[in-house]
């Protein structure tokens, strides 16, 4: 019966030959088990996933147990929200590991793409539905990289300060702007990641908040720091691990191009941007 069902999903998908190799593997693995009681629509969503991605196989063959959760009753229905991809993100850092926290951040994108392009070949999400999936996916592991990369840098050199228009210290501020696809939550599965990296204002780095303006020449600067921690993000995001990169990160469309500073103060852009953005 099971061979039936199979058989006939087979048939009604774009590539038949292509699925079927693609289920020879999996049965003969540890995800063999599945394969006794697979429904009518689980069979119809993995001949479309395998017949229209050889990544999602190699992902299947890498990782078996992916693959009973992604074909569970009604979990390809709906999109995944970022309130909830977001959660699941801050799960994986409670143990205070970040090393190893990482690692199953790659491994989390890597499920949740599988799941994204499952719904996709399936037809069961519009071309919206997926690409923000994609784009908010995207968002939640650029935070995550740069929530470690900040507390690292800060326990290293501590932290940032300028001061305010009432001449008042405060903590400076850092965030990363999505450009491009990534701004208009429109991502794909291939795209690269256009961003800008930009903080409150110029000042320096201290345990405390200064107390004395002349502290000033004896402190690293905050372009220097948020350069830095731009570097880093940079680094961690494109790095390639045996759980695979993050993204392809562009930093084409800032300010000045290649030659341009990789982080710059909310100034620094509006005197750009005035001057010569046109």
């Amino acid at each position: 019966m099971r061979k039936n069902v199979l058989n006939a999903a087979l048939e009604n998908s774009a590539d038949p030959e292509r699925a079927r190799k693609g289920i020879d593997q999996l049965q003969t693995g540890a995800g063999a088990a599945l394969f006794k009681t697979i429904s009518s629509e689980q069979a119809r969503v993995l001949s479309a996933l395998l017949s229209g991605s050889q990544a999602a196989l190699e992902l299947l063959l890498a990782h078996p147990d992916w693959l009973a959760p992604l074909l569970e009753d009604g979990s390809l229905l709906y999109p995944r929200r970022e309130k909830g991809l977001r959660r699941q993100v801050e799960q994986l850092f409670m143990g205070g590991d970040n090393s190893a926290a990482l690692g199953e951040l790659r491994l989390f994108k890597q499920r949740e793409m599988l799941r994204i392009a499952a719904r996709d070949l399936a037809r069961l999400g519009n071309v919206g539905e997926i690409t923000r999936e994609l784009s908010d996916l995207a968002d939640v592991c650029l935070q995550a990289v740069l929530r470690v990369c900040q507390e690292q840098l800060v326990r290293r050199l501590s932290r940032p300060f300028h001061l305010d228009a009432n001449g008042r210290w405060q903590e400076t501020m850092f965030c990363v702007i999505g450009l491009g696809k990534l701004g208009g939550q429109e991502l794909n599965y291939s795209s690269d990641v256009d961003v800008l990296f930009v903080y409150n204002d110029e000042g320096f780095v201290s345990e405390v908040p200064p107390g004395q303006i002349e502290t000033i020449g004896h402190a690293l600067s905050n372009h220097k720091f948020f350069k830095r921690l731009s570097e880093m993000i940079v680094a961690e995001v494109s790095r390639m691990t045996p759980e695979g990169a993050l993204s392809r990160i562009d930093m084409r469309l800032r300010p000045e191009g290649k030659m341009g500073p990789l982080a710059r103060s909310l100034p620094s852009y509006e005197d750009y941007y005035a001057q010569w953005g046109q």
